[in-house]
Parts: C-alpha cells; structure tokens; sequence
C-alpha cells in the first residue's frame, strides 16, 4: 500500500476515533426500492419531479456519483447492506429464506446492539428472520415481504411512507437520551407493488416522458435470446410499456418517489425539534436500480448499469466530515455496514467483504482516486420460477469496461463492454478480435476471484417456491411441494406427446413447455 495511502487512513481514523471518544454519532439509514440513480434532481437536472430535501443532504454532504449494488435483487441486496458480505458470503439466495443464525449475528445491527447502540429497523426489512431474531432489535416494526401500501394507524389510514415517518418519530421518543441509535427507515416505494400517496396521485397527469435512447427493437434485437424472452421482457411489455405506452408507469414511478421526499423532509425536522440532527449521520441509497425500456427491458436482476447502479448520498454534519462534496469514487452496497461500525468506533468484522468509507467522508486527508477501488464483482443467482425465468449472471464491472458471464446451463454466454466508448452497454465486444486481451484479462480476473470467492448457491426446488431451471428434479418430490404447477407441466407433456426425460433435459422442448405451461421449473 503507498504511503500516502496510509497516512489518509490514519488521518482519517484519528480524527474520527478522536470525535467517537467525545459522543458516538447517531446513524440513520433512509433506503428505497427500486430506485434508479437519475430519478432525484440532484442527479438530473431535468429530473421531472422537486426533490429539495434529498438534494439537501447531497449538497451539504458528499454525492457519490458512482454507488453500486452487488446483486441486483431487493432480498439479497438488503442482506448485504446489513452485513457488508457479497450474496456467496451471506448465503442468502432466495425470497422467504433465513439469513443464517451465524451471518445474523455478524450483521450491523446486532454489532451495534451489543456495542450500546439503540437500534431499531422499520418497514420492509427484506430478509426473513425468527420472531426470536426479531426480538433483538431495540425497536422493531418491519417485514419480510413487500408490506401493505397503506397502513392502519390508531385508526387512521396511513399511506406506507408517511406511517414511516410517524414510527420514526416513535423510535426517537423510545431512544434513551444518553445512548445512541441506529435506525435503518426501509421504504417500499418507488417499487412497482407501491403506490402514490393521494396528494401525490396525478401530479404528473400529462408529462411525456422520452423513450430511452436505447428503447428500440433494434437495440432489443442484439440481446442474447435468453435474456430477450425473460420476465424482464414481459416486465417490458405488461408493466412499463403496457398498450405501448411507457408514459402511464413513469408517472406512477416518480409519484411515488414524491413521498419518499416529504418524509425525508419530515424526518430531517424531527432531528432538529430534538436536537439531534448535528450528530446524525444520514445515509441515502436504494437497494439497486431498474431498467426503464433498454433493450426493451423492465425489472433489475441483470448486470447492466440500469439494474446495478443507485443513488448513494452521505451527510455527516459533523465538523471533521467532508462537505458539499461530489465523489466519482466507487461506493457498494456491502460498504453500508462497514462504514456504520467505523463511524460508531466499532471493530468491522473480518467477514465483511465492503470497505468502511470513513477516509471517503473525513476531511481530514480525503484519499485520491487511485488509492481507492477501480472494479468489483457483481452476482445474481435467485431466479424464482413465474411465467418466465430470470438469467442468472455474475462478472466484474471496472471503471471502463464490464465482464458479464450468465451462468444457467443452457446459456453460458459472456458479454464485454468498452464502458468509456459505450456508457451504455449497447456493443457486445465478446467476439471482437481487438479486445481478445481485455477480454481475457478481465475475464481471468473474475475467475480468480470467484475461485477466492466460491458460490454457495444450490437449487432447491421443492421449497416454497421453485427455481427456475433446476438442473435435477425429482417429479414426485416437486408434485408433493407445488401440485398445481406440476399438473400444468404435466398436462403440456401429454399434449406435445413427449417424455418427462425430454421435458427435463431437451433445452428446446422444455423451453416449450414451460412457455405454455406459464411456469418455469
């Protein structure tokens, strides 16, 4: 490591160990759902909604122009946000599984809880926990799943982000005075199971949104198959393009995201009426992006900019923090919890793969960029079985150029990207004899470190909900656990006049019969 490098760490870690032995900082984490980076005015200027409060976090703070997800899925990029693992560290693939009790235990929260943190979790938490786990927090009302769109509150109808506020201002008034806390606010919106709070709904009656550049059938026709004929594209064509109109759900999208504004808003009042807002740290990100209409894609799940990238804001408004800064520096997901502990003067465990951004935040001596990380490995394994699969893929994303390897047995494709010519990822430069020795480096790179990094993935398709293109199933053990879906499959196979072993392992057959079916097993 240069020396320089490590004087701006010790610098860094000084002065804010120096401010943790006089008063351990609040940490309040604001995340969204489904939330693309160009969807706040700070990051778009013609962004068609106002949204000051959020802005006013990145302008008195640091705006990172360059926050990524890891895995581009709600569940697992929620279980790496709190406990700073990759997806194959904290072996949680798939919807309505457990974080393991070992991973549970090393996640921020419960760091935090034992190091006299009051802390406390609201809304859609994302990751399934024991009621026994639930009982750890300091204050807990959040769950697993989506959660309603409105909520009863003593007897008043709350619509899910405005009942965020109010809990939140609970939570403050539970916190001892003399203890600091930590309190992750999970909003459901702009998520497609969301909607518009009333005063919201129709405010954008009229606006014509532009079609993404690379919304053409064109564009759409260079996806490998695979990806083409995925939920993405009946996300594409049910959703965000129904009746070929994209306007509809754009506006519905950034209505949404108008109620996550006024509660941001109202928050940051409630830390000034209690005199906390000077030493709360505020964290803004989403759990990962969304396509809007490249390619003819709807939905996250893939390796693209779109589905990976997010907005990522920290305010620190403590003196030694760095101020009204923009950063093009590469911030993941996994560095959340990291960077929680470091602020609250805790030991970041060995187990976490995220970097704390401490030396980002102090003003002390900030790090330059070539002191920092220029690349990360990116993975998506969970791929449900609804009327379409979804391709799992995994690969490395530098600050030039992305490898992109998709990972099912029928597939196992590759992509690269010249990302400083082609931001947005429309060449497949694979077969490009010109970029043979990029593509060979990077894909080396990747490959070592999965072998650093090895999957701890597996099917388990007699769970509650199947996965997509399982490479074994036992047809009695898959019958017991989802009768319906198997008289559907079983039903197609009678009618096309095929056996179960040609179902199973002929690509074209069973492609077939999953498509008619409406289930992919």
């Amino acid at each position: 490591m240069k020396i320089r490098t490590v004087l701006s760490i010790l610098a860094a870690t000084f002065a804010f160990s120096c401010m943790a032995a006089q008063k351990r900082p609040n940490l309040l984490v604001l995340l969204t759902d489904d939330q693309r980076l160009d969807t706040l005015g700070v990051y778009d200027k013609n962004c068609p909604i106002q949204t000051p409060n959020i802005d006013r976090l990145a302008n008195e703070g640091i705006l990172f122009n360059n926050g990524f997800v890891t895995t581009p899925i709600c569940c697992v990029s929620r279980a790496s946000i709190l406990t700073g693992r990759y997806e194959s560290n904290h072996r949680m693939h798939q919807f309505q599984t457990l974080l393991p009790a070992d991973v549970f235990e090393q996640s921020y929260n419960m760091i935090l809880e034992e190091a006299g943190y009051f802390t406390g979790q609201l809304g859609k938490y994302g990751v399934l926990l024991e009621p026994e786990q639930e009982k750890r927090f300091s204050f807990w009302d959040a769950q697993e799943g989506q959660g309603p769109k409105f909520r009863n509150y003593k007897g008043k109808k709350m619509h899910d982000a405005e009942w965020l506020t109010v809990k939140t201002g609970e939570f403050l008034d539970a916190a001892p005075k003399d203890q600091p806390f930590c309190l992750q606010v999970n909003y459901k919106e702009p998520h497609g199971s969301s909607c518009p709070a009333p005063e919201d709904d129709d405010l954008l009656n009229g606006h014509v949104f532009d079609r993404h550049p690379t919304d053409t059938p064109e564009q759409a026709a260079r996806m490998n198959e695979f990806v083409r004929n995925s939920f993405l594209d009946v996300c594409y064509r049910q959703e965000f393009n129904k009746g070929g109109d994209h306007n509809p759900f754009l506006r519905n999208y950034y209505e949404k995201i108008v109620s996550v504004e006024r509660s941001v808003g109202k928050i940051l009042e409630m830390l000034e009426q209690r005199g906390l807002a000077e030493n709360t740290v505020v964290v803004f990100l989403s759990d990962h992006g969304v396509h809007f209409g490249e390619k003819h894609l709807y939905g996250k799940w893939t390796p693209y900019d779109a589905s990976l990238r997010i907005p990522f804001i920290i305010f620190d408004p403590r003196p030694q923090a760095r101020k009204k800064a923009v950063d093009d520096r590469m911030v993941l997901n996994i560095d959340v919890a990291p960077t929680l502990l470091e602020l609250a003067g805790v030991e970041i465990p060995d187990c976490m793969d995220g970097k704390s951004l401490l030396p980002l935040i102090s003003d002390s001596r900030p790090l330059s960029s070539e002191d920092w990380r220029s690349r990360f490995a990116y993975e998506h394994f969970c791929s449900p079985a609804p009327v379409k699969y979804i391709p799992r893929n995994e690969g490395i994303r530098t600050t030039t150029e992305k490898y992109v390897h998709w990972i099912d047995p029928q597939c196992d494709k590759e992509e690269f990207y010249d990302l400083a010519s082609d931001p947005e990822e429309t060449r497949n430069l694979i077969d490009n004899p010109e970029y043979k020795t990029r593509v060979d480096a990077l894909r080396r790179e990747f490959n070592a470190w999965r072998k650093d990094n090895p999957s701890t993935y597996f099917f388990d398709v007699y769970g509650r909900r199947g996965q997509a293109l399982a490479p074994e199933i036992d047809w009695e053990q898959f019958k017991q656990a989802h009768p319906a879906e198997y008289e559907k499959i079983a039903a197609q196979i009678e009618r096309f006049g095929v056996t179960w072993e040609q179902a199973m392992n002929d690509w074209e057959i069973r492609y077939k019969i999953c498509s008619h079916a409406g289930y992919w097993y």
